[in-house]
């Protein structure tokens, strides 16, 4: 299999052509027709742009969604039909309105068509080389999509509707098998077990964290084992954050001890962007033959960061887990919902090519052929 030294976690900055064009088909503008031929020019653009700047696994920057989440629940009956729209404080003290991506679950789920149906055909034609897939994950899809007062007149328990969620993951991993796809990506599953105070909630509903994690592992696993590790990198991106510039908190020790060695997957992307998600030293419970992402290039600054401040950074990384299992990658998607714009696509790429830079210089042969 593979190594990919470069990363990319998935979605892209969204070109203002396509952001008009979604604006004007939600409010029937145009068809869907003419929102699909202005997203296969912005895929090609993208793939092209990848290629240039030597990353070794492509992606088509998620542009057919409406955001990161949005295929699942346009793919599977019995969500709500509308987004919340929140409100949130940023941390200059701004408030921010924003349409979250994640609708409660109303009646029984079941899928339409497959997840990835809009958007890996056209990769497997046009990709020049191969290509990851990205989705969110079971756990969070039923994590995210339980609220009390609406799912519990389906689903008696968060773990009830996991249980119908995973039939629709398996399908689709047996599908995505079958496509002979490179690369898998789930994001999210465990992104809650990081917060202390979630887990101290967990213990007051009179749940015990452990027992919840190793639930949602063992779920999560019987849909990894559908795709042939010998075949399909799989990888899960623990996200931190990625609508507003506002951060999760607290570092990966407790769920490193619990994840790495126990959870299906080849690499873990995880998020070292910042200084609130703690240090290297979870990385010394990554069991041999997985591998670490290191998210070191923020995705919300267009500031480019410096090359051998980035080195010194895997160096520091090294010293907790072997250099040959680790790699680097931006820490989050560039277009993390259709709503926020951190850089401009050219701010992105010079991102992308510094990415491949470091990796080159650290491992070498990142480059994908020109």
């Amino acid at each position: 299999m593979q190594q990919y030294r470069a990363d990319q976690v998935g979605s892209l900055t969204r070109p203002d052509e396509l952001k008009q064009a979604r604006i004007a088909f939600r409010s029937d503008q145009i068809t869907r027709g003419a929102l699909r031929g202005i997203e296969d020019r912005a895929i090609l653009d993208a793939l092209a742009h990848q290629k240039q700047v030597g990353m070794p696994i492509f992606t088509d920057g998620e542009f057919r969604r409406d955001a990161w989440q949005t295929d699942l629940s346009d793919a599977v009956e019995g969500f709500v039909p509308d987004y919340p729209v929140v409100k949130q404080t940023l941390p200059d003290g701004g408030v921010v309105e924003l349409e979250m991506h994640t609708k409660a679950v109303r009646d029984r789920v079941r899928a339409v068509r497959r997840i990835t149906a809009n958007f890996v055909t056209f990769l497997k034609e046009h990709s020049p080389g191969p290509f990851k897939v990205t989705l969110p994950s079971p756990a969070m899809a039923a994590r995210g999509g339980f609220k009390q007062g609406v799912t519990d007149r389906v689903y008696a328990t968060r773990r009830d509707l996991l249980r119908d969620f995973l039939p629709i993951y398996q399908d689709e991993m047996r599908a995505l098998a079958a496509d002979l796809v490179a690369y898998v990506q789930m994001d999210e599953g465990f992104n809650s077990y990081v917060n202390d105070n979630w887990r101290e909630g967990l213990r007051a509903q009179g749940l015990d964290a452990e027992r919840e994690l190793a639930a949602d592992i063992a779920a999560e696993n019987t849909c990894w084992d559908l795709l042939p590790a010998e075949q399909i990198t799989r990888a899960m991106h623990l996200c931190r954050g990625s609508r507003t510039t506002a951060r999760g908190s607290g570092g990966y020790e407790w769920l490193a001890e619990h994840l790495f060695d126990e959870l299906h997957v080849d690499r873990f992307l995880l998020e070292y962007d910042s200084d609130l998600v703690g240090g290297f030293e979870p990385l010394r419970f990554l069991p041999k033959g997985k591998t670490i992402v290191l998210g070191l290039v923020t995705s919300k600054d267009p500031q480019l960061e410096s090359e051998d401040q980035l080195l010194r950074r895997i160096d520091e990384a090294s010293k907790y887990a072997p250099i040959d299992q680790l790699a680097i990658s931006p820490q989050c998607g560039f277009g993390g919902s259709a709503d926020n714009a951190f850089m401009t696509p050219d701010e992105q790429w010079k991102k992308l090519a510094l990415i491949v830079r470091v990796a080159d210089r650290v491992w070498g042969g990142v480059r994908s052929p020109a």
